[in-house]
């Protein structure tokens, strides 16, 4: 694996040569056929030719290698199945103040840290997970970690089950079993068993033609006005779900921006309840997000595992089980938080500090802003992420038309909501006219129309009351 690491870093081929010039003509060097004569060009002076050093079938004449890896002595990776069981891991070292550290963290040179991994008289583990990632664009990789394992000899490495199987093809010299992490810490019951049955997360991929025809009658009668958006938002969903089923889209994203309180963020509320009833939403105030430690707080610390702190998107993306993240005043965040999202949006998944990939395959983002302007948009918005928005509306101050559906709209809620006192204070359309006669020209937001409309609606409740008493 070091002829894939001098590949990318040739200035380090004269020290390596330096350590071949030792070798004699007994000593045996094996290298991946895929780079044998990588490995030719590169040391010319050391190698004139290579043969295969195993077994081929019919083929009595050549060394079998299995000789020669029997006598090395290799470990067992402990596997864990999902970001929940890493975080019973974490939560176990931490309490019995065991080592723990991904690749990256471990990688640096921080001498500390290795001579906390070595002084270890129990247990220490590395995450190798966010290494399997890494290793499929940059093959470099494989030999950093060849020389972080045999200077961390008494590290045991676990990984997620998903890429257990990369270890063992990058590193067959090194590991040669899986096992689950409570063969190695009886205390973590049943973590790296079985893969333990998930919760389905309502996503607007799964839906057929007639389910989303209902999806956009439900969403498009709740939301009032915005004609253009819904008339958009239909036609791009609708080829979504198809893009989405051809691998061709991972996420769809929607940005909308416009005074306060006309709607924006009730479009996240509308497509997680219209997918799943009562959901819980992953909401993001990004009002929070404006210091330079933004990302951090976003994906968690990169410090180190014990006493690192969660992201909040890991957390509210575990939490719901709809497929819908909503962004709000996305516009106050920072820059390296601008580019998370920018790679977020291409590739369509997250990996946060912790190493703990999360797939967001079949999402719909919606970011909101209180810009007031398209030139706003234009200025405070990076050019790069603007071209990622599937969908970008401004929304408009509601018209009296507007905000006349609006009441409608609430009166009918109210209904449902407020069932049993609707029948037994026996609510007539005299009540509903009064209920709805107030002057709400002057008011800009749905928000405050709705807070007069429920303040009116207490007091029709108490009246009532007094009134039967």
């Amino acid at each position: 694996m070091l002829i894939y690491y001098l590949l990318t870093n040739k200035s380090d081929i004269y020290p390596a040569y330096n350590n071949l010039r030792a070798i004699t003509e007994n000593t045996i060097i094996i290298v991946d056929e895929k780079i044998a004569n990588d490995a030719l060009e590169i040391f010319p002076f050391v190698f004139s030719s290579c043969e295969k050093y195993y077994k081929e079938e019919n083929t009595d004449d050549e060394t079998d290698i299995s000789a020669f890896v029997q006598n090395i002595q290799r470990r067992t990776v402990y596997k864990y199945n999902n970001a929940k069981e890493l975080d019973d891991i974490i939560e176990y070292a931490d309490k019995n103040d065991i080592p723990i550290a991904t690749f990256q963290q471990a990688n640096q040179d921080r001498r500390d840290e290795f001579d906390k991994f070595s002084k270890s008289e129990e247990i220490a583990l590395l995450d190798a997970t966010s290494m399997t990632y890494a290793v499929q664009d940059n093959k470099s990789i494989i030999y950093l970690f060849e020389q972080l394992i045999c200077l961390l000899n008494n590290v045991s490495v676990i990984c997620l089950t998903s890429q257990v199987d990369k270890i063992l093809d990058y590193y067959p010299l090194f590991f040669s079993d899986v096992k689950p992490i409570s063969c190695l810490i009886p205390e973590l019951k049943n973590i790296g068993q079985e893969e333990l049955s998930k919760e389905s997360i309502s996503k607007i991929t799964d839906l057929n033609t007639s389910e989303f025809n209902d999806f956009m009658d439900k969403f498009s009668h709740n939301l009032v006005g915005h004609f253009y958006f819904k008339e958009r938002l239909q036609y791009l969903l609708f080829n979504f779900i198809k893009l989405n089923k051809a691998r061709e889209q991972n996420v769809f994203s929607i940005f909308l921006f416009g005074a306060s309180g006309i709607g924006k963020t009730e479009v996240a509320r509308l497509i997680s309840n219209c997918l799943k009833d009562n959901s819980y939403l992953a909401k993001i105030n990004f009002q929070n997000y404006s210091s330079q430690d933004a990302l951090n707080s976003l994906i968690g610390s990169p410090a180190g595992y014990v006493g690192c702190n969660h992201g909040e998107l890991s957390e509210k993306v575990q939490k719901s089980k709809v497929a819908v993240l909503l962004c709000d005043e996305f516009e106050k965040t920072t820059r390296p938080v601008y580019s998370f999202f920018l790679e977020l949006l291409e590739e369509g998944r997250f990996t946060d500090s912790m190493a703990r990939e999360y797939d967001m395959d079949g999402y719909i983002i919606v970011f909101t802003s209180n810009i007031t302007s398209e030139n706003e948009y234009k200025k405070v918005i990076p050019p790069e992420l603007q071209t990622r928005f599937d969908l970008v509306c401004e929304f408009e101050q509601p018209t009296i038309l507007d905000k006349k559906d609006f009441l409608e709209l609430l009166f009918e809620k109210a209904q449902i909501n407020f069932k049993d006192m609707f029948e037994n204070m026996s609510i007539t359309d005299a009540d509903k006219k009064e209920l709805l006669n107030f002057n709400y020209s002057q008011l800009l937001s749905l928000r405050d129309i709705k807070r007069v409309f429920n303040n009116r609606l207490m007091d029709l409740f108490s009246n009532k009351e007094k009134n039967d008493k």
